[in-house]
């Protein structure tokens, strides 16, 4: 499968990233003190429009850019006839996870669901789940002391050493009160499974420093 690798487009002042049918919609850094809440769903900003720094589409994190690249389909998602999205994580210019989702019938948040994945390389993502801290949710899980997003956790019953899922975005924590994982000295942090099944974040936990999503949709770049 091939996955986000192609050609940078800055042509025209249009600053945009394709693979086949696939073009980027939204580029995350890590640790650049952005939410990617916020960011993601900042309404009309078009940052293929506005910015020519080509590290703002690109898959290394050590290809800075000063903003979270967010395309304006986004906010034309119900009319851009979206059939699929991917959502990618990279660490140093590798691809490290993916899901591809349904898009059919979706919002701008509403794929990042369970029963829209298509495919994975965390092969058990479809399982039931009926354990207690089941989370598969793009806004995820916030309270004055946490801020996990675009969550994907199988369970947490018996404390954060036992917390067991996929990936989790941690937009930042009060210290002392979070869990000893989300603990960082700055944000936003992708942390991710590396193995293709969940499993204790305490333990096996890694870093993506950028995080990518992608469409299939007809009018991607409609006015």
């Amino acid at each position: 499968m091939t996955f986000l690798l192609g050609d940078i487009s800055p042509a025209g002042g249009i600053l945009e990233r394709k693979v086949g049918d696939w073009q980027m919609i939204y580029r995350a850094s890590s640790r650049n003190d952005q939410s990617v809440i916020k960011t993601y769903m900042e309404q009309g900003v078009a940052s293929e429009q506005n910015e020519t720094n080509a590290g703002c589409v690109s898959i290394n994190g050590r290809d800075k850019c000063k903003i979270n690249y967010r395309h304006s389909m986004i906010d034309r998602w119900e009319s851009a006839g979206v059939r699929k999205v991917r959502l990618e994580l990279y660490k140093e210019g590798e691809l490290v996870a993916h899901i591809v989702f349904n898009g059919k019938s979706t919002t701008s948040t509403s794929w990042f669901s369970q029963e829209n994945v298509i495919s994975s390389n965390w092969f058990d993502l479809k399982e039931n789940n009926n354990d207690e801290g089941n989370q598969f949710s793009f806004f995820g899980y916030r309270n004055n002391d946490i801020d996990r997003r675009l969550y994907i956790n199988k369970n947490w019953k018996g404390g954060c050493s036992f917390h067991k899922g996929w990936m989790v975005v941690i937009e930042s924590v009060t210290r002392g009160n979070g869990c000893n994982y989300e603990v960082f000295p700055s944000y936003p942090v992708f942390l991710y499974i590396p193995h293709s099944y969940a499993d204790f974040i305490d333990d096996f936990k890694r870093e993506a420093d950028v995080l990518a999503i992608s469409v299939i949709a007809t009018q991607v770049n409609a006015l």
